[in-house]
């Protein structure tokens, strides 16, 4: 495992306090663990590390209370969409219970630079990807499995992981989780159109008549996608009753994983990741490609999810796997572990892990 020596000194001297302010601009920091009454507990992981992945050096942010504690291994939501700074904000309580593990994808986040091969920005690459950090991390903290857990496109991502490597996974838990994408971007369509006329929102009907419903999950421009998830997140199918823009946004490009270059550069990876990933991404229709998964699942869906919409309830029951569990989040979008982020901790620390 090669490690960046110059994050493991500024990880060094942030836990210490001491870390100079143009160092943590330059390179960003993750905070110290620090328990109820102040202190650090002695076995905690706090740090920032870089991983040798098929000879593509990537970030890996690594936090716990205790390091004897099992490892939970987080593909973020996207594509492209960095999520460590939500996790951090809303489940921070899952540190306590595993060793958390973030990782932007290649091409997103901290592992956005210029100059990535665009050939190497499919999904089967990140796959490899994958499995290349979950082996060197089960070797890192001397443990044979880890839990799995994914958001959106890392949900999708993730059952694609355990279906494919299943015996490096002890539970798979998948939040908001996509199935049939070209079913899903047509329902999501619908969902705006026929709410906008509800509403008698006449310009946006006329921008969604205009642009057209998706065609095989696709829109004719990437402008009518974003025009679409606007209105679907000003109509209320993004987040129910919490602000998506401080979940999404705020929360993870102003968390101080992230450097001030990191930040700036933030939509550019975002953008290159969507560009290259959204077609494939779109593609999938779990019904016919994922059957069966060979270690226990866990489905958290919110009920006010207008991307996804409800049709896990309809995968569930064709899926085989050794248990399934699915929870409906009453209070939840399509972002349901950071809306209701209490419901949710319960399940990962009460049912989950066992």
């Amino acid at each position: 495992m090669l490690k960046h020596s110059l994050s493991v000194f500024l990880q060094r001297r942030s836990n210490k306090g001491g870390t100079a302010m143009s160092f943590r601009i330059v390179h960003g920091y993750t905070p110290p663990i620090r328990s109820k009454d102040g202190s650090h507990p002695p076995k905690s992981i706090a740090s920032m590390e870089i991983f040798n992945l098929r000879g593509f050096p990537q970030w890996v942010v690594l936090r716990g209370h205790d390091t004897d504690n099992p490892l939970l291994l987080f593909f973020h939501g996207g594509p492209g969409a960095s999520q460590t700074g939500a996790q951090r904000r809303y489940l921070a309580g899952l540190e306590e219970k595993y060793t958390v593990v973030n990782w932007d994808y290649r091409g997103a986040g901290k592992n956005y630079q210029p100059g990535i091969p665009p050939e190497t920005m499919t999904i089967g690459h990140l796959l490899k990807d994958a499995r290349e950090l979950a082996v060197q991390l089960l070797q890192k903290f001397g443990q044979r499995r880890l839990f799995v857990m994914g958001h959106s496109f890392g949900a999708l991502f993730g059952l694609r992981f355990v279906n494919a490597y299943p015996e490096l996974v002890r539970a798979y838990v998948g939040i908001n989780q996509p199935t049939d994408r070209a079913a899903e971007e047509g329902r999501s369509y619908e969902w705006v159109y026929q709410e906008a006329e509800k509403r008698g929102l006449k310009k946006a009907v006329a921008v969604l008549e205009r642009m057209g419903a998706p065609r095989n999950g696709l829109y004719k421009t990437m402008s009518d996608f974003v025009q679409q998830r606007k209105l679907l997140t000003k109509l209320g199918g993004v987040a129910f009753e919490q602000s998506p823009t401080q979940i999404n946004v705020i929360s993870n490009l102003f968390t101080p994983e992230l450097s001030w270059p990191e930040r700036f550069r933030f939509m550019k990876g975002f953008s290159f990741s969507n560009e290259h990933l959204w077609d494939e991404f779109v593609g999938h229709n779990l019904f016919e490609q994922i059957r069966e998964v060979r270690v226990p699942v866990y489905f958290v869906a919110g009920a006010h999810d207008r991307i996804c919409h409800d049709l896990i309830m309809e995968y569930v029951k064709q899926l085989k796997a050794p248990s399934i569990h699915v929870d409906i989040f009453e209070k939840s979008g399509h972002l349901a572990c950071f809306e209701e982020p209490d419901r949710f901790m319960r399940l990962m620390t009460e049912e989950v892990l066992v």
